[in-house]
């Protein structure tokens, strides 16, 4: 009876795996159909453009603010009172014109001393070499006078140049920005007096990026417009590219502008500088929109008898909306420029 008990059990075991490998064949079969439903699903639908070699020529523009030639801050060159003030904001000055002068008694007093001392030694001289002639002085007494007269004429001209710092000058032609001091105002050497600015010809300064200012040339000419006189141009030149670039890989570059008299500009002007390019040998030039991935390490997706081929290529120049292509792809490929999230290396495409 027991035996009978043991072979029952057995065989009921037996049926148990049996059912399951029978349930796990039938999983299986089930997950294969479906990765076959899978693997059947219909291509992806994608646009392409033709990689095309192609001349560019591409405006660049920048935004700068203009400065004056020249600004400068007046100083006086001589200690003392303000005694007199010949400016207000605003004038316009010729160079030499003076602006302003320092109480100028004890410079006047010096500079008629030095004079009758310089004339006392002068007629000294013109003595002594007569006598010298008749050997009635000798020449060590006419070499002493001589140079008692050479320090004499030394004495009057620095006292005359003592008087003439006095008087504060324009160094240049412009206009007044600043006024510094008032009447009476005691000043020293180096004291501002007045700021004055140089506008006849403006200076444009723009920062422009490592890829375009390999493009730029000392001399070369570029437009000039502001919002402030709608429509008119002014055209200026470039007079300085730096040699020296930020950390941003950016440059300075310096431009001139001759100032006009019909639309005449003020220094701070928001102005936009555009840069006219010549046109590029052709090159090569894909879409940015078919960059599928960093700047860095660029790839595209090349489209080869309906499968889309993910290939590294080597970029050069940007130019807005397209790239320059240095390697990686050639002329007549199809590169994909829409669809391309859904795309991976060796996925089958259809074009719209």
């Amino acid at each position: 009876m027991k035996k009978a008990t043991i072979i029952v059990t057995v065989s009921v075991i037996v049926a148990c795996v049996g059912l399951m490998a029978w349930k796990l064949s039938a999983n299986k079969k089930e997950i294969d159909t479906k990765k076959e439903v899978n693997t059947t699903i219909e291509s992806i639908a994608v646009t392409t453009v033709n990689v095309q070699k192609q001349s560019t020529k591409t405006d660049l523009s920048f935004t700068g603010i203009t400065e004056a030639n020249q600004n400068v801050k007046v100083a006086s060159k001589a200690s003392g009172e303000i005694k007199e003030i010949n400016f207000k904001l605003g004038d316009y000055v010729s160079k030499g014109q003076v602006l302003a002068c320092v109480d100028d008694a004890y410079a006047k007093f010096a500079l008629e001393n030095a004079k009758i001392n310089y004339q006392k030694y002068e007629e000294d001289l013109k003595r002594y070499k007569t006598l010298r002639e008749g050997d009635a002085v000798s020449e060590t007494q006419l070499r002493d006078i001589q140079v008692a007269y050479d320090n004499a004429k030394v004495q009057m001209e620095q006292a005359q140049r003592q008087l003439e710092d006095t008087y504060i000058r324009a160094p240049f032609s412009g206009y007044i920005t600043s006024k510094e001091v008032d009447l009476g105002k005691f000043v020293g050497v180096s004291t501002a007096v007045a700021g004055i600015a140089d506008i006849s010809e403006l200076k444009v300064v723009v920062s422009v990026p490592e890829a375009n200012v390999y493009q730029l040339k000392n001399g070369q000419s570029v437009m000039i417009n502001t919002p402030i006189y709608s429509g008119v141009n002014f055209t200026g030149k470039i007079a300085h590219i730096s040699p020296q670039g930020d950390n941003a890989h950016l440059y300075p570059i310096e431009i001139t502008l001759p100032n006009s008299k019909q639309n005449p500009l003020k220094a701070g002007t928001y102005v936009n500088v555009s840069v006219d390019m010549e046109k590029s040998e052709p090159t090569l030039l894909i879409p940015r929109d078919a960059i599928v991935s960093s700047v860095k390490a660029p790839s595209v997706y090349r489209v080869e008898n309906g499968v889309a081929k993910l290939i590294q290529i080597t970029t050069g120049r940007d130019y807005e909306d397209k790239i320059e292509v240095l390697g990686g792809l050639n002329e007549g490929d199809k590169v994909v420029v829409s669809g391309q999230i859904n795309l991976m290396s060796g996925t089958s495409v259809k074009e719209i």
